[in-house]
């Protein structure tokens, strides 16, 4: 685990070599995320970039729900939890929405994030409300690519 000069440890684990261009930029996000929401000293979160098959595995163990699903997260033993993305999912998603694939590991990184620390988008209000907020932290994270202007979705 990485402790970051902020109080918080955050573990990026990459499941194949191909997801570990996604290392860093999530890290700097999911930290971002921790404080722009003031999250709790020494809060402790691993991200686990993952594709289908793995998330699909969870999706359906924990929510009852078969097939693949583009982020979970979950409360965990230690201080905040876990989150686990699926970066394949990611890809199509990013296509569809018009973002690099970088910009929605992160954007979906820091969507899992934001429910560890009690956002919900149980409903179209706090969809949106949480899709501005996520855009806004992902949008302050200068990540290496360039194309973050136009937010998630058109």
């Amino acid at each position: 685990m990485a402790e970051t000069n902020t109080g918080y440890v955050i573990d990026v684990l990459p499941s194949v070599t191909t997801f570990e261009r996604f290392r860093a930029p999530v890290a700097r996000c999911v930290e971002a995320a921790l404080r722009a929401e003031n999250g709790p000293f020494g809060s402790q979160i691993a991200v686990v970039l993952c594709g289908d098959a793995e998330i699909a595995l969870y999706h359906e163990r924990f929510m009852s729900i078969p097939g693949p699903t583009d982020v979970i997260s979950w409360a965990a033993d230690a201080p905040l939890g876990d989150v686990m993305v699926s970066c394949e999912t990611a890809r199509r998603q990013a296509a569809a929405y018009g973002n690099s694939w970088e910009r929605e590991v992160c954007v979906l990184a820091v969507h899992g994030t934001l429910h560890l620390l009690g956002w919900s988008d149980h409903n179209s209000e706090d969809r949106h409300e949480m899709q501005v907020r996520v855009d806004a932290i992902i949008d302050g994270c200068h990540t290496r690519e360039p194309d973050y202007s136009g937010g998630r979705h058109p």
